[in-house]
């Protein structure tokens, strides 16, 4: 059991997987500059209900999910807004044992890492989730992350794809919760045949 700070945000992030973040909240900066000092990391959650940023010291929390991804920070730099840049990457998945807050209203958890998913290659049969993967990290935001996407990964390939997928942060956050990577491509082999016949209907 590992006592981590959460940052709770409307997406869901795998291991191996990078995020540019904005910095601004200052419960958000004394955490980042304590995991730069100590050469840690921070859970990344996905809201399922409330808001990311507090307006106000009245707001409630957000709900979050009670699994996420422990993230370290690989990159930063001062933005022109004055606001703090970081990238992110993925390490390990975790379960939330318990949650409380901080007087600064920083989320906090008591977490269980979970084992690395087993590696696979990539069956022929999902080959075409391959493809559309392929056409994804040509993307100019997708290429500024800097990845090198292993494509006989099964793991990898999952990962990104659901990451990158324009579907639903909910599917998303239950494929995070597979933890048998085959099993990942054929639920996204699913979730990728009705987003193509929703275009063709």
């Amino acid at each position: 059991m590992a006592e981590i700070p959460l940052f709770p945000l409307p997406l869901v992030l795998f291991p191996g997987g990078r995020l540019s973040l904005q910095i601004f909240e200052t419960r958000y900066l004394d955490m980042v500059m304590r995991c730069m000092r100590g050469d840690s990391g921070f859970g990344v959650v996905m809201i399922e209900e409330g808001r990311q940023v507090l307006e106000n010291s009245e707001r409630s929390l957000p709900s979050v999910s009670h699994q996420g991804v422990y993230c370290k920070i690989i990159n930063f730099d001062q933005l022109p807004t004055g606001m703090l840049g970081i990238m992110i990457e993925g390490q390990t998945k975790f379960v939330i044992r318990d949650q409380y807050e901080q007087p600064d209203r920083l989320m906090m958890a008591d977490v269980e890492f979970l084992e690395t998913e087993e590696p696979h290659e990539v069956p022929d049969e999902f080959e075409h989730l391959v493809r559309i993967l392929q056409s994804f990290v040509e993307h100019q935001d997708v290429v500024s992350l800097g990845y090198t996407v292993d494509f006989n990964s099964a793991v990898e390939v999952g990962a990104r794809l659901t990451e990158l997928l324009p579907c639903a942060d909910e599917t998303k956050q239950l494929l995070l919760e597979l933890r048998n990577p085959l099993a990942r491509l054929k639920e996204l082999g699913k979730v990728v045949a009705e987003m193509q016949g929703q275009l063709s209907s």
